[in-house]
């Protein structure tokens, strides 16, 4: 294992009856990394979490956490901790017995659990909130106890499975923001389940996109979206699209269809229809050999004057088309 390699997954299979949900999935994450498994439902990265945690177990593969293998590991037995969608508070006890329920269990005296249970209040910014019950916080109060109880026991390994999925949008913008600041400062690797492709990009350090039991691409935000290796990871993180040219396939992000300016290529079309809604501008538009592609625009005033049925001239930079493999996706 590389030095800086905390965890890592080797060909780690899982089948459900007829099912196999994960495929092989190999994986290294560093240590004090935000990761985040990306991808649609049923896609397995619940169950890859499950497997880090010891709350499944791989039918074949491993799973070692700093040089040990602990893949036959009971949960308890691991220094890797959960934050639930749910955020599984315990409703009969107040914040503070919530964050020390841990300590409690492991016998840790009443004077060090207090001294913890402070200390993880000032981490999450809950400072006089030990004496309320689960029942008087909001969903962002929940999810930082919830946090604040998962690492007050000092895990190596931060699981998270989607806890932002219950608020609502405005919320969850801002706890993206307080959870990657607060992983910063604890230093503690997290690895993150989400479907929100604007989530991952905006929180990560590196992304893992996973398509059916299969990882399709690892990589930095910016790696992953301006870079994608698949059509696959290219439709599913932003709007693409997906141009066959000489038995190639390329990617060309929706933003990057140059409208209002001379491309360097360029494509005699037919504007289709345009439709406005979000703020944003989308112009679908069909190629002389039948191909369509979509440019979009924000903005009121964005691609105004252009008629449905009208013939106009559209491209792109060649930096921002992508070469693909097609997996039909």
């Amino acid at each position: 294992m590389e030095e800086n390699t905390i965890l890592q997954l080797q060909g780690v299979r899982k089948r459900f009856g007829d099912s196999e949900i994960l495929e092989g999935i190999d994986l290294k994450i560093r240590k004090g990394e935000f990761i985040t498994l990306l991808g649609a439902s049923g896609c397995g990265k619940t169950t890859t979490l499950r497997i880090i945690a010891g709350l499944e177990f791989p039918d074949s593969g491993r799973v070692i956490l700093e040089g040990r293998d602990i893949t036959e590991l009971e949960p308890n037995k691991r220094s890797v901790n959960t934050v639930f969608q749910n955020y599984a508070l315990f409703s009969h006890m107040n914040v503070a017995d919530n964050i020390g329920y841990g300590l409690k269990i492991r016998k840790v005296s009443r004077a060090v659990i207090a001294k913890k249970v402070e200390e993880m209040l000032h981490l999450v910014q809950l400072e006089g909130f030990e004496k309320r019950m689960p029942s008087q916080l909001s969903g962002g109060q929940k999810q930082r106890v919830a946090i604040a109880r998962a690492v007050v026991n000092e895990p190596k390994v931060l699981l998270l499975d989607e806890p932002l999925g219950a608020l609502d949008l405005k919320l969850r913008r801002q706890m993206q923001l307080e959870l990657k600041r607060l992983q910063k400062r604890l230093g503690i690797t997290f690895i993150y389940i989400t479907h929100d492709q604007e989530e991952a990009i905006n929180m990560s350090d590196r992304i893992a996109v996973m398509n059916q039991g299969v990882l399709e691409q690892m990589g930095t935000p910016n790696e992953i979206y301006y870079h994608p290796v698949t059509s696959y990871v290219a439709n599913f993180v932003g709007s693409a699209n997906i141009l066959h040219e000489n038995g190639s396939a390329y990617a060309i992000r929706t933003e990057n269809v140059l409208m209002d300016q001379e491309p360097e290529c360029v494509r005699e079309a037919v504007v289709v229809e345009s439709s406005f809604a979000g703020g944003q501008l989308r112009i679908l538009f069909r190629l002389r050999d039948g191909q369509t592609i979509t440019a979009s625009r924000y903005g009121i005033d964005a691609g105004t004057g252009l008629q449905e049925g009208a013939g106009c001239r559209i491209g792109w930079k060649p930096e921002h088309a992508v070469e693909v493999v097609d997996d039909g996706q």
